[in-house]
């Protein structure tokens, strides 16, 4: 089932923007697109997610084109043409809307129940979340309660007329394909694999130099383990991996990580290394399954991705599936390409298409016969705060958006929008002032711009029962006036959403910016998780074109900052915990890019690195020590803090200013 960026509630409008990118490109999978986050993907890339799903068509390798389905929906924009388009090319969507007729279920109940009836063996419940979110925005189910999901009565009317693919009643059994004996010290290895061990697997699986990609992953592990073969010191490695690789010494301490923590070298004497047993049965036999098998002990999430294709086929959505039900400690999309990559060449999994893989029957036969992690799933049922659950305490961003949108329907209350909207601005910062009545401006709000001048906003509030505010509801000339009495730099609008036709020009024509309750709800909820600055949301209200182009990109490169500052304290965490002889539990930033590089688009520079380094190391939160390397080393960073006391260390910061705001 596709999932659009952007969040549950906005999947429609993120399908209709890349839809119509589609055709006003006319169907060049090398022109760009931007689905509402500031992020420009190549259509190629973008359409990947909703390939499967009915909507699009291939006409020749540089060009796509829309379904005759999807232009049917996207000129009627009825939620019964797009029910059928997912019905009749995704599995268990009319199905699911059926299992709830006879009452509401939870996720894991429907789970069970695409197992049971339908023969679908998804060992997480993201799958039947993406089906329920998809069917609760085009208005077909909803949560009863914070984990029940029930049919809406137009869901209940939709149920009568589906024709569903009957339930396939063959039992799960292994394939009948031959699996080659492993050797023995590597069928020793597996052989008592128990769940505590299996989750106890060291979560990174490292670095490992390819040259110039003269060699396949495989071929340059093999080099490695065989130049050590039977004995080596570590200079004489370090010397033949630059030789072979070109790989430099800083790089080479990764590499003799990636060696050490997955069972193919051990250390035999004072920087002397020989291969490990496993690895040099692996040696004897050149088997790409027995250097698998030997990944799969020590590292997490190998074999486990061979069942998981049935849900997730893409590395970044293996990566994420890994961090929220494997026990991985960050979302490692370089990580999961190397593994598949090595499960490719085993024969394990292949390509089905471009980045989309599949279980051979080879590799569906190990999974059934090695013993593999259980997904460790979430107790609740919910779809997420960012969906449907509600929480028994709401944030203050969380109350201040369900007061949007309930105001912005009621039309027998205007006032009511006109106070929701400048408690809104109030906190994303502005000094918002509630004026209304009859020839008044209903907000005024005043913020600094970031040289520190004032700025004023005059802020329209318009409910609308219907939900659309329509030409007649809005006096443009009224707006005109109150921006010339309060001397405001910006006009803004706000309702439920606006009149696509004739708002839309008159706004245009006016300099005045048309904000959405719904897009005015998701910048609090963003600004609740990544603060900006009150002068940021200007670009909110400015009626330019790309002004919230630019609003987002600045977001967007902060989110990245906030997720690299996590990465780094991830990547030093883990390090510190297995620390080995070779780093001593130090990276260098050089080191930690090549680990990070794959995970954050576009990908950080050293330089993004050194400054996450600068921040975790100055006196005020001190958290990392460096450590200076001698003539041609580089500079190394230790993390001394378990994570949680870096977070507290920052939060103390934060209460600390935050008294100062309180005081005044």
């Amino acid at each position: 089932m596709p999932y659009m960026p952007g969040g549950g509630k906005n999947q429609i409008q993120t399908l209709e923007t890349l839809l119509s990118a589609v055709d006003a490109n006319e169907g060049l999978v090398t022109a760009t697109v931007d689905l509402g986050d500031g992020v420009q993907r190549v259509l190629r890339d973008a359409l990947k997610q909703i390939a499967p799903a009915g909507l699009i068509t291939s006409l020749d390798r540089d060009h796509q084109a829309l379904s005759e389905e999807a232009r049917r929906w996207l000129s009627s924009r009825d939620p019964r043409d797009l029910l059928a388009i997912f019905h009749r090319h995704v599995r268990f969507v009319g199905e699911l809307l059926h299992a709830l007729e006879d009452g509401a279920k939870t996720v894991r109940e429907l789970t069970n129940v695409a197992a049971t009836e339908y023969q679908l063996q998804w060992t997480t419940l993201d799958q039947v979340r993406r089906r329920v979110t998809w069917l609760s925005v085009i208005g077909l189910t909803e949560y009863k309660t914070n984990t029940l999901v029930g049919l809406t009565d137009a869901g209940r009317e939709m149920v009568p007329g589906l024709q569903l693919g009957g339930p396939e009643r063959m039992a799960r059994t292994a394939p009948a394909v031959a699996v080659p004996e492993p050797p023995q010290p590597i069928a020793e290895l597996i052989k008592d694999l128990m769940p505590e061990v299996l989750a106890g697997r060291n979560p990174a699986l490292g670095y490992i130099p390819r040259g110039n990609g003269e060699t396949d992953l495989v071929q340059s592990l093999y080099l490695l383990v065989n130049a050590a073969s039977p004995r080596i010191s570590r200079a004489d490695l370090l010397t033949f991996a630059q030789v072979t690789f070109g790989v430099s010494e800083s790089s080479f301490s990764a590499v003799m990580t990636t060696l050490n923590k997955s069972g193919l070298l051990e250390q035999t004497g004072f920087n002397i290394y020989s291969p490990s047993g496993p690895a040099t049965a692996w040696l004897e036999s050149q088997s790409t399954l027995d250097l698998v098998l030997i990944l799969h002990r020590r590292c997490l999430f190998v074999l486990e991705i061979i069942p998981l294709l049935a849900e997730f086929d893409k590395a970044p959505d293996l990566a994420r599936a890994a961090y929220e039900h494997y026990g991985m400690t960050r979302v490692d999309v370089g990580g999961i390409r190397t593994r598949m990559q090595l499960l490719k060449a085993a024969g394990l999994i292949s390509e089905r298409a471009n980045w989309r893989y599949q279980p051979t029957p080879l590799g569906e036969r190990i999974a059934l016969e090695v013993p593999l992690q259980s997904a460790l799933d979430e107790d609740d049922d919910s779809i997420g705060v960012d969906e449907q659950a509600t929480d028994s305490r709401p944030s203050l961003a969380a109350k201040l958006t369900r007061e949007l949108e309930e105001a912005a329907v009621a039309g027998d209350a205007p006032v009511r929008l006109e106070k929701a909207v400048a408690d809104a601005f109030s906190y994303l910062g502005f000094a918002a002032r509630h004026i209304g009545g009859g020839g008044k401006t209903d907000v005024l709000a005043t913020v600094e711009d970031s040289e520190g001048r004032p700025v004023r906003v005059i802020l329209d509030a318009k409910a609308a029962r219907s939900g659309i505010v329509n030409e007649g509801a809005v006096s443009f000339d009224a707006l005109s006036e109150h921006k010339e009495k309060h001397h405001a730099d910006f006009v803004a609008l706000v309702g439920p959403s606006f009149d696509g036709g004739r708002v839309r020009a008159r706004a245009e024509q006016n300099g005045v910016a048309l904000i959405t309750v719904e897009e005015l709800s998701r910048v609090l909820r963003r600004y609740e998780t990544t603060p900006r600055s009150a002068s940021t949301f200007l670009s909110l209200v400015d009626s330019r074109p790309g002004a919230r182009k630019d609003l987002e990109g600045g977001w967007s490169l902060a989110e990245r900052r906030i997720m690299l500052l996590s990465q780094v304290v991830a990547v030093l965490a883990q390090e510190a915990r297995e620390a080995d002889e070779v780093t001593h539990g130090a990276l260098s930033a050089e080191q930690i890019y090549l680990i990070v590089r794959d995970e954050i688009d576009p990908r950080p520079s050293t330089k993004d690195i050194e400054e996450v380094l600068q921040l975790l190391e100055h006196p005020l939160i001190a958290s990392v020590n460096r450590t200076t390397g001698g003539v041609g080393r580089s500079i190394t960073y230790r993390l001394i803090d378990a994570p949680g006391l870096v977070a507290a260390k920052v939060e103390a910061l934060g209460r600390s200013i935050a008294r100062v705001d309180t005081e005044a």
